[in-house]
């Protein structure tokens, strides 16, 4: 029988006895056979069915295999694996491609799959999970070498001027960006007689100004008195972009470079690598995997568990935002949103892969059977982003619940409707917490768990803020119910708490200025720091030439105790090889 009636065949859903094909799997030549199994996978991937599509991952996987990896198979391949649920898959073959491209010394193919790789649990399951390869890590590192900037720190870093500070921008086209917002913040309190802020972006100047989102940004800086500076509009790929931000950097005779999300994009962490200030320091404001790669010399960490598992130097310092005023605002209507007059409105908000958890939908649709009154306001996700849902719904519930999709700034009118807001989880806390307490809104929120590694996809930062009986133990469904119905029905209790939660906040996270200065007396400590470091080779070179030429006569205390630990470990490393021998 023909290759081709046995494709049709199982494209037709029709059982075809293996026996039919295994001629072809045999062939002598590999090509042939990858070519085989190619066609093969396509067509019981077409057939449908879960045993179809079994077999259609045991075929592409073989023709992947049978390939040498050719970039040519990836298209159906990533469509298998992700019908399969097997993300780990995709992102092995993302990253083989790109470790293939850097071989060849392609900077632009390597990071376009790197990107994909970083990015896949995000594009196939909408979870923030990231996670550490140092093999990519390492192949960026000698990908830059060759291009790597040659800065040493001045001389009179610190005692001869301004300390001039490079920011390198992540996110200046995106709508609502936190990332651009906490920049601001920096653009706007910075202490110019100490600090000389600059702003880079590594987009194209053409890109960002095509953008609505990045002119807005662009105008925020310019009204703060900042030009920010943007690689040139000639086109080209994220690598030479890269490259040409970095010579901008390196040019501005800038001496840290300060980072924001610098392994969201694998060519933000190759501006790093590239070195083109003396000093690189990351702002860690999410998962280390995503803010702190180790070419960092310091980070700055606005949370607690980020910083533990932070594997660079890390330094806490608490950020301020600039919190809302009610008064300010203009709430969106009721009518607007159909919600009626006496509804009892609980919100949520965040990015549509933070309501992805089946368990508070539970819950949520509890509360809503409970309490005819209650409507439920999803702020940043459309109903479409969440498949499970319609199975958990009711005809009678479904009317009760309104989706806006994220809307920059706008979600502060929703947050206005809101008698509560109902957190995120298992991704939770940030600023939308911080938000609604300024507006007085109380939190019901979940408590972190420190015994465990960092995980994106499941933390909260709320309690070091949240001082309330509204954070409840992590994944207690039935005591977060117990809390909401409490908000519900005692209306004193509720403005009890959100009082308190919003004088709390005002007094403790409402002085962005205040964060800044935190953040740049940690700047000059990390480079008396790194200074000291590197000049500890040269004071010991200094000592032992002065004990040598007669000039001195005994050595330093700090020498001494280094000389009489260094014998000690050589004894003991005596003592081990004797055993040995």
């Amino acid at each position: 029988m023909s290759l081709d009636a046995i494709l049709s065949r199982v494209e037709s859903g029709e059982s075809v006895p293996p026996a039919d094909f295994l001629p072809y799997l045999c062939l002598d030549r590999r090509e042939q056979r990858a070519d085989v199994n190619m066609l093969l996978a396509r067509a019981y991937f077409r057939a449908g069915g879960g045993q179809n599509l079994a077999h259609a991952g045991v075929f592409v996987r073989r023709a992947w295999l049978l390939g040498r990896f050719s970039p040519d198979l990836l298209p159906l391949y990533t469509q298998i694996h992700a019908a399969l649920d097997d993300v780990e898959a995709i992102r092995e073959a993302y990253k083989r491609l790109g470790m293939a491209a850097a071989s060849r010394g392609d900077v632009e193919e390597a990071l376009g799959y790197f990107n994909l790789w970083q990015f896949a649990y995000h594009t196939f399951k909408k979870l923030d999970k990231y996670e550490y390869d140092f093999d990519i890590l390492e192949c960026l590192d000698r990908l830059a070498l060759p291009h790597r900037l040659s800065t040493q720190p001045r001389a009179d870093l610190l005692g001869g001027g301004k300390v001039r500070l490079a920011y390198l921008l992540k996110g200046i086209t995106e709508v609502g960006s936190v990332l651009i917002k906490i920049n601001l913040l920096f653009a706007r309190y910075h202490d110019r007689e100490r600090f000389d802020p600059i702003f880079f972006a590594p987009e194209s100047e053409d890109v960002v100004l095509a953008s609505e989102a990045g002119r807005e940004h662009l105008a925020l800086f310019e009204s703060c008195g900042f030009k920010v500076r943007m690689a040139t509009s000639a086109g080209g790929g994220p690598a030479e972009r890269a490259l040409a931000v970095a010579r901008i950097i390196h040019d501005a005779g800038a001496d840290v470079l300060v980072m924001s999300a610098a392994l969201a994009q694998f060519d933000h962490c190759f501006v790093a690598s590239l070195r083109p200030t003396p000093v690189v320091v990351g702002l860690v404001q999410g998962p280390p995997e995503q803010f702190a790669p180790l070419a960092l010399d310091w980070g700055l960490a606005w949370s607690k568990h980020p910083l533990i598992d932070c594997p660079v130097n890390c330094t806490l310092t608490d950020m301020e935002l600039e919190l809302p005023e009610r008064d300010s605002l203009v709430p969106y209507d009721r009518g607007e949103l159909g919600l009626p007059g006496d509804a009892f409105v609980m919100a949520t908000a965040g990015r549509h892969v933070k309501f992805q958890e089946p368990a508070v939908w539970r819950a949520v649709v509890d509360l809503l059977e409970q309490h005819p009154r209650l409507y439920y306001l999803a702020m940043g996700v459309e109903e479409s982003e969440v498949p499970f849902l319609p199975a958990m719904l009711t005809p009678e519930l479904r009317p009760r619940i309104r989706f806006l999709g994220w809307r920059g700034g706008d979600y502060l009118r929703g947050l206005c409707l809101a008698d509560v807001l109902l957190d995120t989880f298992p991704s939770g806390g940030g600023a939308v917490l911080s938000d609604a307490m300024a507006l007085g809104v109380p939190v019901v929120t979940f408590r972190n768990n420190y015994m465990r590694r960092y995980d994106q996809t499941d933390w909260s930062p709320a309690e070091e803020f949240i001082h309330t009986d509204t954070v409840v133990p992590r994944g207690d469904f039935a005591q977060m119910k117990r809390v909401v119905t409490r908000l519900i029905g005692d209306a004193q209790y509720r403005r009890e708490v959100g009082q308190r939660l919003q004088e709390h906040i005002r007094q403790t996270r409402g002085d962005p200025a205040r964060a800044i200065r935190r953040c740049e007396d940690a700047y000059v400590r990390i480079l008396e720091q790194l200074l000291s470091d590197d000049a500890a080779p040269d004071a010991l070179a200094t000592e032992v030439e002065a004990l040598a030429s007669g000039r001195r006569r005994t050595p330093p205390r700090w020498v001494a105790k280094g000389v009489r630990q260094l014998k000690r470990a050589l004894r003991f490393g005596v003592r081990v090889l004797d055993r040995v021998a």
